[in-house]
C-alpha cells in the first residue's frame, strides 16, 4: 500500500496534469465533408472561440474544470499545517473527480447541442480528441488515489 506522503505528492501531480490538460483539444467540430474543422480546449469552451465569422458562445459552467482542481490543489498544500483541512480535502478529493467528469460530459453534450441548432442545415460532426479522455483518465486517477487515502485513514 502507498504511504501517505508518496499518495498526497502523486494527487499533487494528477491535479497539476488536469489542470494542464484544461488547456488541450477536448473536442473537434466539423461541418460536413470539406471543412477543415477546429478543435476546441476546456478554456476554449469556458471562454468562447471565434472560427472564421462565426463566434461559438463559451460556458462559464465549464471555468468549474479547472478552478476545482487549483483549489484542491492549493488545499493539498495545507493538509499538514491543519487536521480539519486534511479532513476536508479527504472528502473533496472524492467529490472533485465525480463533479468533473460528470460536467465534461454535459459541456460536450451541451456543445453539440447549440453547435447543431445553429447550423441546422449543415450537417455538424463532433469527435472527442485525446484531451477529453486525458482528462477523464487523469480524475480517474485522482479517484482512486483518494480511495486509498481514504480507506488507509479509516484504519
Amino acid at each position: 500500500m502507498f504511504d501517505f506522503k508518496f499518495n498526497l505528492a502523486a494527487i499533487k501531480i494528477l491535479l497539476i496534469l488536469i489542470i494542464a490538460v484544461f488547456f488541450t483539444p477536448f473536442f473537434f467540430v466539423s461541418c460536413g465533408e470539406g471543412d477543415a474543422g477546429a478543435s476546441f480546449s476546456g478554456f476554449e469552451i469556458s471562454a468562447g472561440k471565434d472560427i472564421g465569422q462565426y463566434h461559438q458562445e463559451g460556458t462559464p459552467f465549464g471555468f468549474a474544470l479547472v478552478v476545482l482542481p487549483a483549489g484542491l490543489l492549493i488545499l493539498s498544500f495545507l493538509t499538514r499545517r491543519s487536521a480539519a483541512i486534511y479532513n476536508i480535502c479527504r472528502y473533496l478529493f472524492f467529490i472533485a473527480p465525480i463533479f468533473d467528469v460528470f460536467a465534461v460530459f454535459i459541456i460536450w453534450r451541451a456543445f453539440g447541442a447549440v453547435a447543431s441548432r445553429k447550423l441546422e442545415a449543415i450537417p455538424v460532426i463532433i469527435g472527442l480528441k485525446p484531451g477529453f479522455a486525458l482528462y477523464i483518465f487523469f480524475n480517474a486517477a485522482l479517484f482512486a488515489m483518494a480511495v486509498v487515502n481514504y480507506f488507509k485513514g479509516q484504519k
